[in-house]
């Protein structure tokens, strides 16, 4: 896969400058163009009483607020991605999830700020576990201060799974660019044949220039905590992962790498599922 056009996701509530920096620099190392979609709604719930004045007023002036900040991120798409970058901004009068997944079709990368989470409303911000499993292309959740996602070095984090080699397909031009990649399988209890599983991807990449080495890791916590560790070691700023391998249900109840990795917002991660 060639990275042609990335999508970034203009949040109403949660937008940084720096993440159309980290677009604009990905699409000049690429050669790629960068498309945007700003999406919000008001409230329904606003509207308390069917045909109260009172409760119709409140949802007329929070959609006309709606509007204008969505005409605000428009503009400030335009004024910060050259136009040489540049494909267009759309702006949507509409809960954000179905938006942007229909517009994925169009995207080869979905570039997203990753925030704390908790504060999240359906009309307006994107609900992340509901897009991975939807959306149907990779997502790069850019850590809130980033405005230059390197990926200069990469762990990527491999369990035998569907979603775990749809993430390194998909991360390929990155780990090709990258002058490290850890493939980091996590010890089990079967230590040998995940080892198999690792130096087969690590023979895989090779194929394709990457310039790789990896190793099975004993756990240190849960999982994501381990992955945590691994790119610290590495000074990696970037893990490559795959999402939910269990159903979502099951991760929100039991824990998992895909819930732990979507916790932790102080380093980029890129998903596939």
């Amino acid at each position: 896969m060639e990275l042609r056009t990335i999508l970034v996701n203009l949040d109403i509530d949660f937008y940084s400058p720096n993440l159309l920096k980290a677009a604009v620099d990905l699409a000049q190392r690429f050669g790629a163009r960068i498309i945007a979609v700003a999406a919000a709604s008001a409230p329904t719930e606003l509207i308390a009483v069917e045909g109260a004045a009172v409760s119709v007023g409140l949802y007329e002036a929070e959609r006309a607020q709606v509007e204008d900040r969505l005409n605000g991120l428009e503009a400030e798409f335009r004024e910060s991605v050259p136009a040489a970058l540049r494909d267009n901004c759309l702006v949507h009068l509409g809960a954000p999830n179905p938006i942007l997944t229909r517009v994925a079709r169009r995207a080869d990368l979905i570039l997203i700020r990753s925030h704390l989470g908790g504060e999240e409303v359906r009309s307006r911000n994107l609900d992340v576990g509901e897009l991975l499993l939807a959306v149907g292309r990779p997502v790069l959740l850019v850590e809130p201060d980033c405005a230059t996602v390197k990926a200069d070095s990469i762990v990527v984090a491999w369990k035998d799974s569907r979603e775990a080699r749809r993430a390194v397909s998909d991360a390929l031009p990155l780990l090709k660019k990258a002058t490290q990649v850890v493939v980091a399988g996590i010890d089990d209890g079967d230590r040998i044949n995940e080892r198999v599983g690792v130096d087969d991807v690590i023979a895989w990449l090779r194929l394709h220039d990457a310039r790789v080495r990896g190793d099975v890791y004993p756990a240190v916590g849960s999982h994501g905590d381990t992955l945590q560790k691994i790119a610290r070691e590495a000074e990696a700023d970037l893990i490559v992962a795959g999402a939910y391998g269990h159903s979502r249900m099951r991760e929100w109840i039991f824990g998992g790498v895909t819930r732990d990795l979507l916790a932790a917002p102080t380093i980029n991660r890129f998903m596939s599922n």
